[in-house]
């Protein structure tokens, strides 16, 4: 009898060349082809299943079988027909039970034939079909099998090309999106609960976890950001320690750990009330050597190197927006110190002196009177003006403390530090240093002025200068004992130049610099000026504080 195929034999073959032309989906791919492989040869059996490298099994894909048998879901080698084609990589043409390992107690006596299906060598899967006994399969039938193995192997290797490109550009999706959300999303627990929720949604990994290290205990993984099922499963906050898990580990040794069967693996922590998943992958969230946290995926399907590559990078992206959250949140610090210190240093500066001279005028009120009504009013308006002036000062603190909704719109931090000293707008600085002397004074002291060679600078250059003399003057009155003040204001052709002399009994021997000494010098090196202090010839002090020249009609408005 020749070795040929009935008319209509080679008819599933075409079906099935037709269906891949629709390029479905990989399983619908697959029962095409065992469709295809079964229907040619009247198979009573048969079965395509893949290669899953990381367990080196071959796994069941679809299964056709017109006997009782069980069809085990995966082989490793050399067990069954599927084990000696992973084992050997080569086609099967034999009984059933003459195989080493045989596995299906009901296949012993049927022929079999086992197809690796390969592309450039690399082993994808394979196809397998059995005749019962008496049938056995003509060489006609054998070749008709072998290209549907081929082809069904070119079609495998197609479909899997287009799932890579999918899941590449999914990730591609995933990174972009994470990087637009770390670009506009300034809170950093809003922003790690986008990027677990967009893992899920994305890529669709059933649970997603962002443990970070604790700061106050950096032997601990605190986990308080969930994705997936995750998420609405575990709703309180856990802790892990770094030597627990498979994600302890990732913190630990820095270093990506990809489990493709956690059943396997003894570091493993399956959360109370959960079922495991499959498998899990725990990428470290690093900046250099420190490590900040952990980006841990888990999945009912193996993870591959596609996985690991493109949630690294989601972990690099993450790493740069939690030392951005961090040195933020240490700007913020450093400014509010800031500001404390520049609050301090106005509080003394200005409130501290002016009640010190109130505090000095009062003392002096009572002779006063005694010796003249006249006397006692005169020094009585002065402490008025005096007690008018803390109060403006105190209001202009207050206001850069809790500003108004119109002053945050229209009045800039360095503007309302100048609200307290409108005279320097008015009267430029030798007309706000007249009016300081005149209030702050007292009748026993000689102030002699000279600002004959003076400028008008720019308005945070004035202040300065204001608020230097105002701290010179009155720690001249406080602990000087000076009969005579001189004050001195004029612009050369580079500098402006404040000086402040008494002749009171001189620094000493004991001299220690104070925080008013130090708030003096720090405003003028503030702008870049030159400050200093030091003994009078014949007696008393000299303070001198020096500014590049700004001349106000020449600078921008400040």
């Amino acid at each position: 009898m020749p070795d040929t195929l009935p008319p209509g034999s080679a008819a599933p073959l075409a079906t099935l060349l037709a269906g891949i032309a629709d390029s479905p989906p990989l399983d619908q791919l697959l029962e095409q082809v065992l469709d295809a492989a079964c229907s040619c040869v009247h198979a009573d059996t048969g079965v395509v299943g893949l290669y899953d490298a990381a367990a080196d099994t071959m796994r069941t894909a679809a299964a056709r079988t017109a006997v009782p048998v069980e069809v085990e879901p995966s082989l490793g080698r050399e067990e069954g027909l599927a084990g000696h084609i992973l084992a050997t990589g080569e086609t099967v043409h034999c009984r059933y039970g003459e195989l080493p390992r045989p596995r299906a107690r009901a296949l012993l006596e049927h022929t079999v034939i086992g197809l690796p299906l390969r592309v450039r060598q690399t082993l994808l899967g394979y196809l397998a079909v059995s005749l019962a006994p008496p049938r056995t399969f003509r060489a006609a039938q054998e070749e008709m099998l072998v290209l549907i193995a081929q082809t069904a192997a070119i079609a495998v290797d197609q479909v899997r090309a287009r799932e890579r490109e999918r899941r590449t550009a999914k990730r591609f999706e995933l990174i972009a999106r994470i990087a637009a959300d770390i670009s506009q999303e300034p809170n950093l627990d809003a922003l790690l609960q986008r990027t677990a929720d967009a893992i899920h949604e994305v890529l669709q990994f059933p649970n997603v976890d962002i443990p970070l290290i604790d700061p106050l205990d950096p032997g601990w993984l605190v986990l308080d950001v969930r994705g997936g099922s995750y998420k609405y499963r575990i709703t309180h906050q856990d802790r892990l320690p770094l030597e627990r898990g498979i994600m302890g580990a990732a913190a630990r040794e820095r270093v990506t750990q990809l489990v493709n069967d956690v059943s396997a693996d003894p570091r493993y922590v399956c959360p109370p009330g959960v079922t495991p998943a499959r498998a899990e992958l725990a990428v470290p969230i690093c900046l250099g050597s420190e490590v900040l946290g952990v980006l841990n995926v888990e999945s009912d399907d193996v993870f591959d190197m596609l996985d690991r590559d493109s949630l690294e990078i989601v972990a690099d992206y993450l790493a740069v927006a939690l030392r951005n959250a961090s040195l933020f949140e240490q700007a913020r610090d450093a400014a509010v110190l800031a500001e404390r210190q520049r609050l301090a240093r106005e509080l003394h500066d200005n409130i501290v002196q002016i009640l010190s001279s109130m505090s000095m005028l009062s003392q002096t009120l009572g002779s006063a009177w005694q010796r003249s009504a006249e006397d006692g009013e005169r020094r009585a308006a002065r402490l008025h003006q005096l007690a008018q002036t803390a109060f403006a000062e105190m209001r202009m603190l207050l206001r850069q403390l809790a500003p108004s909704e119109a002053e945050d719109a229209g009045i800039s931090r360095k503007s309302r530090s100048l609200v307290g000293l409108e005279v320097l707008r008015e009267q430029a600085l030798p007309g706000a240093l007249t009016r300081l002397l005149a209030s702050i004074v007292p009748d026993n002291v000689a102030v002699k002025s000279n600002f004959s060679g003076y400028v008008m600078q720019r308005l945070e250059h004035e202040e300065a200068f204001y608020r230097v003399c105002q701290e010179a003057v009155s720690n001249t009155l406080r602990h000087a004992d000076a009969r005579t003040l001189r004050v001195e204001a004029a612009v050369n052709g580079t500098q402006a130049v404040l000086r402040i002399v008494d002749d009171g009994g001189g620094l000493g021997t004991e001299f220690r610099p104070g925080v008013g000494l130090g708030s003096m010098r720090a405003r003028i090196e503030t702008l870049h000026g030159v400050f200093r202090i030091g003994a009078n010839n014949p007696r008393g002090t000299l303070i001198e504080a020096r500014l590049p020249r700004a001349d106000r009609a020449a600078a921008a408005p400040p």
